[in-house]
């Protein structure tokens, strides 16, 4: 018999999980709390208006990014009918239902009325690992139906000009990491490494990323980009104080 999840309760939200494949995890949460959306929109006077959450499941992202940004609209998509209706139900059951809309819907088919200012994804699928039994569970974990370099060109379809990019990814290579930027006309900004503890490497990356025009015919060159590694527990199993940092807004208690 299959453990029954517990709703998982945030300062300002609860997130209830037990109808999706992948239960919310502490690294999505730490993911949430550290993109940092501009106020304006690259070289241009005009505020961010909409942000697209690929792979919503829950609807975490969107819910704590509405919270830190309540003059935001959220628009948050799934393959899953499972997950589209669980995230629903926890954005009526939160107070930024008025901010945030869940649809059912595919990003490599996506067509939306006019394009994104940011677009923030927590694919959970991880290549090279061994497939799943559980077809569900297989399509939300694994890139076989997704893969990277697929998921960036359909975000830099929808997305403006300059447009934002957030991503949690498995620690690859570098250099394979900026070849794929570059093929989807992408240029990296900041690389954030996240790992456990700090006797362990690096298991998670945060890329934020901007999107050139798409009739840019020079390649990006990544210039000067950031790089940082972030620790998130202590030895003792609390949070380290920048974890902290980043939590507090979000947990009611913090471990």
């Amino acid at each position: 018999m299959s453990k029954v999840r517990k709703p998982f309760a945030m300062k300002q939200f609860t997130i209830a999980h037990d109808k999706v494949a992948l239960p919310v995890t502490s690294d999505a949460c730490l993911f949430g709390s550290m993109i940092d959306l501009p106020q304006t929109l690259e070289n241009k006077s005009q505020p961010l208006k909409n942000v697209l959450d690929v792979g919503t499941g829950t609807g975490l992202l969107c819910l704590m990014l509405a919270q830190k940004h309540p003059h935001l609209n959220f628009v948050g998509i799934d393959i899953h009918g499972a997950s589209v209706e669980q995230a629903l139900q926890n954005v009526i059951n939160s107070p930024f239902n008025n901010q945030i809309r869940i649809d059912l819907a595919n990003i490599l088919s996506f067509s939306p009325k006019e394009p994104f200012d940011a677009i923030v994804c927590n694919p959970p699928f991880f290549e090279h690992q061994l497939p799943s039994s559980d077809e569900t569970r297989r399509i939300a974990r694994h890139s076989d139906t997704l893969n990277l370099n697929n998921l960036l060109l359909a975000c830099h379809e929808i997305l403006i000009t300059q447009g934002y990019l957030y991503i949690l990814y498995p620690v690859v290579d570098p250099t394979w990491l900026l070849s794929t930027l570059q093929f989807a006309q992408f240029e990296l900004s900041k690389l954030t490494y996240i790992r456990a503890t700090e006797t362990k490497k690096p298991h998670l990356m945060l890329i934020q990323a901007k999107s050139l025009p798409k009739t840019n015919n020079s390649s990006p060159s990544h210039p000067h980009f950031e790089t940082e590694t972030i620790t998130h527990y202590q030895t003792n199993g609390q949070l380290t104080p920048e974890a902290t940092h980043y939590l507090q807004e979000f947990y009611s208690s913090l471990p």
